[in-house]
């Protein structure tokens, strides 16, 4: 399910750091490419000599990768930087995409350049969005696999690309052991003021549906599972349990219910894309003859 990587790499984060939350061996990675793209204006020439410089600090930052035992290349590509990734990314089937963004923690919280906000808004391949703080520029200060994937927040509305992301999140919770939380919020905005007669029933009925993901989970070999249901703005929520301090990792679908196919990514990934203290593996809906 993860056999491809592609790594859209800027050249300012430190490669460990956008591979560091990835166990290789659980999740069946055999080949990765790592990416930069360029974007002259038409009709300009590039001078070899700046090509080759790009290229021998790409193959110096894949080399620090393969020591850890990845199979990688690089590969320059010259357009408009997401578009170019994501055309890349369906030339080599990959079947996840990892971005990069800066953490800068406070009030402002994760800094999303424009070509990782553009890849997560258009990607049709799951996408990981790693966060990098530049305090802590230390590897040993960087998760590893095991404590990334040590407890994973996976908020649900029961949408059709929630249960797609549900399948990810299997993947990923059965090889990792991960304990795992799901997480369902009544949308305020759907029920207020005149289906709040009937939350104690939604709420009961959510509560049913989880318990059958938790015991699914549970029998295939994640760790312990937890289910919470909540009221209110979902992204608002969602963003309160992600920064609470308890969780490694989120894994959530990009729209919910509803979406509207042209925008891939909802307003609640939205949110939490920009907001999040936490790496976030976003999953799309899958699009006919679109594979990962």
């Amino acid at each position: 399910m993860f056999e491809k990587l592609l790594v859209a790499d800027d050249l300012k984060i430190p490669p460990l750091s956008l591979v560091r939350c990835i166990p290789k061996k659980k999740l069946g990675v055999k080949e990765m490419i790592i990416c930069h793209a360029i974007n002259p204006p038409e009709n300009f020439q590039i001078d070899q000599e700046y090509l080759d410089g790009i290229k021998s600090r790409l193959e110096s930052r894949a080399d620090e990768v393969r020591a850890r035992g990845f199979n990688c290349k690089v590969e320059i590509v010259r357009g408009a930087p997401g578009r170019a990734v994501l055309e890349l990314a369906e030339q080599f089937n990959a079947n996840m995409i990892i971005i990069g963004s800066h953490h800068r923690g406070g009030v402002r919280g994760a800094l999303i350049g424009s070509v990782s906000y553009g890849i997560l808004h258009e990607a049709t391949r799951p996408t990981f969005l790693v966060r990098f703080s530049p305090e802590s520029r230390n590897h040993d200060e960087q998760p590893s696999p095991d404590s990334c994937n040590s407890h994973i927040l996976f908020p649900t509305d029961f949408s059709e690309t929630a249960e797609e992301a549900f399948m990810l999140l299997e993947r990923i919770a059965t090889v990792t052991h991960a304990k795992v939380t799901l997480f369902h919020v009544h949308d305020k905005a759907r029920i207020d003021p005149y289906l709040r007669h009937m939350l104690p029933e939604f709420d009961r009925e959510d509560k049913a549906r989880m318990q059958l993901m938790k015991e699914h989970l549970e029998a295939n070999g994640a760790g312990k599972v937890s289910v919470q249901v909540s009221y209110g703005v979902p992204a608002q929520r969602i963003l309160a349990m992600a920064n609470s301090g308890e969780f490694s990792l989120i894994v959530m679908g990009t729209q919910g219910r509803g979406y509207i196919p042209e925008i891939f990514l909802g307003s609640t990934a939205n949110a939490i894309a920009r907001q999040a203290d936490l790496p976030v593996l976003f999953v799309p809906h899958k699009r006919p003859g679109k594979g990962w």
